[in-house]
């Protein structure tokens, strides 16, 4: 989908009495909600359209605020296509323009903080970068400046305060939308409003493609979503079993292979198209011709994303083994996620025998580490994770 260009003022009656995040009485989204606005812009220009009032009110219930500082990763628990791919602080050196014009060319505005005064001191604002003209960008700004998408605003003119154009950003936040991928619409022919995205999908299999293939360690088999929410299986469009190859759709797709939090486009073999989550797959091969289809297996119980996710290896996955391991003397729980925060899916009692789903050659590096995180099938055969420190070899 094209970005669209989406105007909004912090200083909108709507909202700018709105106290941001957590923040004190006088922390209102008109005096200090610019990240906020900006936030909410490029959300809306991706089609997925808050406004500051209701982007605010979803942060909040999510925890999205250190007292009125935006959490920036916390943008992906409101819109899950959406994640943080760069968090770049250049207060005290050149700033990235490489990778500003690298994101935009690739359809994803980029939101940065300037100093919005000459005075001595720096007086921190954020604004959406979307175009590059010569030495100057095209940006969308939250305060009351030039509200009109359909004319050009430039950032030097307001924000440079003499500076060169490296010099006058101070940071960088650069997000990725797995859905974007149309360019970015410029002013005279853009929309004010943003259209809800559309799920992708059946499309013939296109050749001479990058591939992945699913680990042998997924014995599960992995889910692919029409969108990355994992909350619902509504979205599961198929499902590939371990070891097979999956068409990656991405121009970047191979880079992100391996990657835990994550996800890449991919098209199966029998056309069924959708993001895989990228830390379950390694690299494949280059598929010069269309296979043949192949029936798409039934959704089934997605694996959680786990902190300690193997990296990809360059040689085949190695064959999968059952290994069994015991419940150390003072027990153990059983997590839905590789944390201690997660929900508990079973309390093993001492020498309670649970089984390994991963390698065993990588959960045998885990046994007796503490913090080391284990794929296990517990005793009442649901799937979860245990603290290696908390068992030993079966």
């Amino acid at each position: 989908m094209t970005f669209q260009l989406v105007y909004y003022s912090q200083q909108d009656p709507k909202w700018k009495e709105d106290i941001l995040g957590f923040g004190d009485p006088g922390d209102t989204i008109g005096y200090v909600g610019c990240a906020l606005t900006s936030m909410a812009m490029l959300l809306s220009g991706h089609g997925y359209v808050e406004t500051p009032k209701t982007l605010n009110k979803k942060l909040q219930s999510v925890g999205g605020f250190a007292s009125a500082g935006i959490r920036w990763g916390s943008v992906s628990q409101v819109v899950p296509q959406i994640s943080v791919k760069s968090n770049i602080s250049c207060n005290n050196s050149d700033a990235p323009l490489g990778l500003i014009d690298a994101s935009i060319a690739a359809g994803q505005p980029v939101i940065v903080m300037v100093d919005s005064t000459p005075a001595s001191g720096l007086l921190t604002h954020w604004v959406v970068l979307y175009a590059k003209e010569g030495n100057d960008y095209l940006m969308l700004d939250p305060w009351p400046y030039q509200t009109d998408v359909n004319k050009k605003t430039y950032l030097m003119p307001r924000y440079s305060q003499g500076n060169p154009l490296q010099r006058s950003i101070m940071h960088v936040i650069i997000y990725e939308c797995f859905t974007a991928g149309g360019g970015i619409a410029q002013p005279g022919s853009s929309s004010t409003t943003g259209t809800p995205q559309t799920p992708p999908i059946t499309a013939p299999v296109t050749s001479n493609k990058s591939t992945a293939r699913v680990k042998a360690e997924v014995t599960w088999g992995l889910n692919i979503r029409s969108t990355i929410d994992t909350s619902s299986a509504a979205n599961i469009v198929a499902t590939a079993p371990a070891g097979s190859e999956l068409i990656l759709m991405e121009a970047d797709g191979v880079s992100k292979i391996g990657a835990v939090n994550q996800w890449v486009r991919v098209r199966t073999l029998n056309g069924r198209e959708g993001f895989a989550a990228a830390w379950y797959l390694e690299k494949g091969q280059i598929v010069t011709s269309a296979p043949a289809a192949e029936p798409a297996p039934s959704p089934v119980t997605e694996a959680p994303v786990s902190t300690s996710a193997p990296q990809p290896q360059p040689a085949p996955a190695p064959q999968v083994e059952t290994l069994f391991i015991i419940v150390k003397s003072a027990g153990a729980k059983v997590y839905k996620t590789a944390s201690a925060r997660g929900e508990v899916v079973s309390n093993e009692k001492s020498g309670a025998r649970l089984t390994v789903v991963e390698t065993a050659k990588k959960a045998a590096e885990k046994i007796g580490r503490a913090g080391k995180w284990i794929s296990v099938k517990g005793s009442n055969n649901k799937r979860g994770y245990v603290d290696g420190g908390l068992v030993k070899k079966g």
